[in-house]
């Protein structure tokens, strides 16, 4: 338990040293959020699906920081840790990179709880906190969605081969999900062809996961099982990762 903590603790220095991370996982999120939900009003919309766009927003960029960790922190981490032979050297003194790679997990995931909250303290005195009306669900949405974005990123991170590649992509997903996903236009006033896009997103169906049962707008299974098939795949890319990690130590 001590070697988990130092590992864990070290993990958690070396993440938050990365300042695109740091920016995209507590900055980006509630200041974009705060100029997006501000411009659409809090009178409910059509376009919104009658729900107030303050509190659509401020519900959906709850989970932005998810997909900052797990598209461009989680992966960079690793593959500059592949890059510069660091998980071989842990393999060589008995520690398994499984287990490097599941504490910067709980790690990357610790700080998207933080990134979560800071979102809400600050939409606490301008938009105020829409109340949760289906906690449990709410709960089981934030988690799963979290757990296979980790799952994506690790499968990234171990496949790409530099962390300056593994930022590249991230940047290159995170900003096209982040808009087709709830983080800019409504769904309901994108072209047809993005919609269609944005409904195969891992990214829409964690922030559908959340937003949806927060503010009882439908029901979860959809998005629940959208998050199953991509836990998959990136379980799949995951395995594959770490068997050419073994195979190369």
């Amino acid at each position: 338990m001590s070697a988990t903590f130092t590992l864990a603790r070290t993990e958690a220095r070396l993440l938050t040293r990365e300042w695109a991370t740091m920016i995209f996982a507590f900055v980006f999120p509630p200041l974009t959020m705060l100029i997006v939900a501000g411009s659409f009003g809090s009178d409910p919309d059509e376009a919104f699906n009658h729900l107030a766009p303050d509190q659509f927003y401020v519900a959906g960029y709850f989970a932005i920081p998810i997909a900052a960790m797990a598209l461009i922190g989680l992966p960079m981490a690793l593959a500059a840790y592949r890059e510069r032979g660091v998980l071989r050297r842990f393999q060589a003194f008995g520690v398994p990179g499984s287990s490097v790679i599941g504490t910067q997990s709980l790690v990357a995931a610790g700080l998207i709880a933080i990134g979560s909250a800071l979102v809400l303290a600050v939409a606490l005195p301008t938009y105020g906190i829409p109340g949760v009306e289906r906690p449990l669900e709410l709960l089981v949405g934030f988690v799963t969605g979290t757990a296979t974005m980790l799952l994506l990123g690790t499968a990234c991170g171990l496949t790409i081969g530099s962390a300056r590649g593994a930022q590249a992509f991230g940047l290159l997903l995170f900003f096209p999900m982040f808009l087709l996903s709830g983080g800019g236009p409504p769904p309901d006033v994108m072209p047809a062809v993005m919609r269609r896009l944005s409904d195969v997103l891992p990214l829409t169906h964690v922030v559908g996961a959340i937003r949806d049962p927060w503010l009882d707008d439908g029901s979860i299974v959809l998005h629940l099982v959208g998050l199953a098939v991509w836990a998959v795949v990136g379980t799949a890319g995951t395995i594959v990762g770490l068997r050419r990690l073994n195979r190369s130590a």
